[in-house]
This record gives C-alpha cells, structure tokens and sequence, in this order.
C-alpha cells in the first residue's frame, strides 16, 4: 500500500505534513516497463506517459462521507468539495469535469471502533469491484470522499498525533495501461479531509485550499517550486500570483485557492482543452553537466515570461519522466523491488519540458529544488523523482562548500553560455509552437558527471 499526499502548512504552531513519492507538477505517477509493473499496474503501461483519469469517464464521479468536518455541517463540507473540484474544472485551457455521484453508505468513522482501515483497505484492494459488502460493509466507492471530524482518522492512517499537523491526504491509484501513448489510467482514488482547524475564517479558508492542492493530486498533478523566496524569505504580490496551488507548503490559503499558470499548465497537459496546443506554446530541452554531455537528473528548470517573470512561470524537474530508482545511473538502490513508474529510455535522463507558456518571450533558468532547512522539500513536501525516492536532493554548484568558478543559479538559456541570467537569450515562444533548438541547459563549472556530486 502506498502512502497518500498531503499539503503542508506554513501558518503559526500548525505543519501540515505526510509522505509521498513524488514527480514534478505535471504527472503524480509516469509509466514503466511492463516487465517490472507486477501486480501493481494491470495491463501494459506505455512507458513515460503519465497515468490520468480515462476522459471517456468524464464527469469524474465521487462521493462524500455521511458526517460532519469539524464545524461544518455535512452540507457545507459538500459545498467544500464542490468548490475545490470546481477550481480546476474553470482551468480554461483544460477539459476535465467533476459529479457528486452520492454519499457513501456509512459514516466513515476513526478510533478503536471505527471503519476507516477497512475503507481504506477496500479502497486498496483494487481487484475487487467496490462497493464491496465482504471488504468494509460496501462503504467504500471508486472515488471516496471521506470528512475526519474530529482527526480521529488522520490518526489512524497516519499515526498517532498526526491530526495536529495534518489538514488531508489524497492519492489516485489503482493503474491499468491499454498499451498505447494516451493509455495509462487512474482506476481508483480518495482523501481524507480533517476538520479539527475550522473554526475560524482564515481556517476554513485554508482548508479549501487544502481541498484544492489534494484534488490536484487526486487528478494526477504532483508539487512544484516556483518563487521559493515566498517560502524562504520575503514574497511580492506579483510572487504571490505565481506561486503554485501545488508548491509543497502552503504560504497562503486565498493565494492557493486560485491555480497558477504553472497549475494549469499542469492540468492542461492531462486533460487539454481543444484549444491549449494552439494557444500556448512549449519549451523543451535537457539539462547537462559541464561536459555538456553527461545529463544532470533532477533540477527544476523554470521559464520566466520577459516583463511578467514572477507570475507567468512554468517549471518541471529534469528527467521527471525517467525512473526514479532502478535503472537510473543517478541512484543506487539496493534490496528494493524496482519501481513500476518512470520510463527507463535513456533520452529521458536530465530531459525537461515546459508546456502551457501563453505566447511572449521567456527565460529558461535552473535552479537547485529546496533540499535543506525547516520545509524541506523532500520525502511528503518531495519535488522530483530522486530527492523524493532518497530524501534529498543535489545541490548546484554555487551552493557546493567551495564553489567552482562560474557557478550561478541562473546559467544557460540559448546558444550561448552565460554566468548570469542578464546574459541569457530570450526564447521567443508563440501559440502552438515546441521550442527545441538551443534550449538545453549547461551546469557551468560542475563537475561532469554524477559520482563526483554524490560524493
């Protein structure tokens, strides 16, 4: 069984926090070779294709729990959800919409007497149809809503304590692959909301943005980072627009319940709208070490639109749609069942894309993924597949102990190589275009392959 993705939380005395393996925004879960899929994947998944709900399914249905989240009534929990589904529904450039198919048949309840294992466990057993009446009494639904009121389940499913930082979980699972491109599907899918911090407005706010981020992920959207100073230092209103519904922390409940154009960049890309190839253009390259040859796994590449860099901003990690463990040169894994996600194709390694950029000119930067402090980035608050699968993440150059030269954040964009991002080419980019020419990114002055970073 895996373990659900949550949201953290950066308000006073409250961290919201889980455990996840994660991608970067864009597919939660990629497809792997059917040779290491088992039991977990049915069928045949299409290698690096990411999994999403079968669109022929539309409306996604699903249903809510019979009791109460904290303070509100079942009504207005099930306004809650409406609304949060509801947000990506409104993502212009995606087509992708949601139906209450009804409530579940029992009250989904925690604590030594309760149901919530056994709903769990229904939800898990993904060969047997649900509802089943031998598995939890036919509680349990494809998509499962369930209201924790009093974090008695969060408690349960997550361990003892953990319904004082933790607002909700959510995961889509349950993977099946018809063998072509399009054909990698999410079978099954639930979260856990928590009610006990609902009292106030700003509580009640925050958790629908919650609501919000963990629906993201029941849809198939994974964490990004983009205008981390919102997080580490001070953040600008402009930084604010820009900063993801799915970055790892929640800064601000009212900013998040709105998705940025990286959120529906994302979306877009498992569900597009007729419209999104030709209104929005694509940015897609490698990043490299300093060789220029061995390619450089796991670093998010951003592109910043010329005159509006902080709000229109895009992000993916490199090699995002690469295998995470087994069969990465970047990680040794040693007595684990390889993972069924992730392509092994070698093109893929240090591969990045950029998709859903509204037309204009951009800058392509790199950035190291946040992999230190208090809110680091890694295990439930993960971005990308190796920081998340090992708990950390490789730092760039300019934040080795002692630096080589030329080491910046901010290095290549164009043809030419550059030491700081005043220096950089702007990509100019317009609707329905796939910028691939002189695109890929060059770790100056880093050593050139992965050992020398390991170490």
């Amino acid at each position: 069984m895996t373990l659900a993705r949550a949201l953290r939380l950066l308000i006073p005395l409250l961290l919201v926090t889980a455990a996840v393996v994660v991608y970067a925004e864009g597919p939660l879960y990629v497809g792997g070779p059917p040779s290491v899929s088992g039991g977990v994947v049915a069928g045949t998944p299409y290698p690096g294709q990411p999994f999403h709900w079968n669109p022929q399914n539309f409306p996604l249905t699903y249903w809510t729990d019979l009791g109460t989240l904290g303070t509100q009534s079942k009504a207005q929990a099930d306004q809650l959800v409406a609304t949060a589904f509801d947000t990506w529904h409104s993502v212009p450039t995606a087509s992708i919409s949601f139906l209450k198919q009804g409530d579940l048949s029992q009250d989904v309840t925690g604590g030594a007497s309760g149901n919530d294992l056994a709903v769990q466990n229904a939800v898990y057993a993904c060969g047997t149809p649900l509802p089943d009446v031998n598995l939890d009494g036919g509680i349990a639904q494809p998509r499962t809503i369930i209201y924790d009121t009093n974090g008695s389940i969060t408690d349960d499913l997550l361990g003892v304590g953990s319904s004082g930082s933790t607002l909700g979980f959510a995961d889509a699972i349950c993977f099946s692959g018809d063998g072509t491109p399009g054909g990698n599907y999410f079978n099954r899918g639930y979260a856990v909301l928590n009610g006990i911090f609902t009292s106030t407005a700003q509580e009640r706010t925050d958790l629908q943005a919650v609501m919000t981020h963990e629906f993201g992920h029941l849809i198939g959207l994974d964490h990004s980072q983009i205008n981390l100073d919102c997080l580490l230092s001070t953040c600008s209103t402009a930084e604010l627009a820009g900063l993801p519904t799915m970055f790892p922390i929640l800064v601000d409940g009212t900013a998040a319940l709105s998705p940025s154009p990286d959120d529906q960049a994302g979306v877009s890309v498992l569900y597009p709208a007729t419209t999104f190839a030709t209104s929005t253009g694509q940015i897609t390259g490698h990043v490299f070490f300093s060789d220029g040859v061995t390619p450089a796994e796991g670093y998010n590449v951003i592109a910043r639109q010329v005159g509006n860099s902080q709000t229109i901003a895009v992000s993916n990690v490199s090699g995002y749609l690469f295998t995470s463990d087994a069969g990465n040169p970047f990680v040794q894994v040693l007595g684990t069942t390889p993972s069924p996600f992730g392509s092994h194709d070698p093109s893929l390694i240090g591969f990045y894309s950029l998709p859903g950029l509204p037309p204009g000119a951009y800058t392509v930067e790199v950035e190291a993924l946040n992999g230190s402090g208090t809110y680091a980035f890694v295990f439930d608050s993960g971005v990308g597949p190796i920081g998340s699968y090992l708990g950390f993440q490789f730092p760039l150059p300019s934040l080795l102990p002692t630096p080589p030269p030329c080491a910046q954040e901010y290095l290549v964009s164009g043809s030419t190589a550059t030491c700081n991002s005043a220096g950089a080419t702007p990509i100019s980019v317009s609707g329905g275009q796939v910028v691939s020419t002189d695109t890929d990114i060059i770790l100056i002055g880093a050593p050139p392959g992965s050992d020398a970073w390991e170490d």
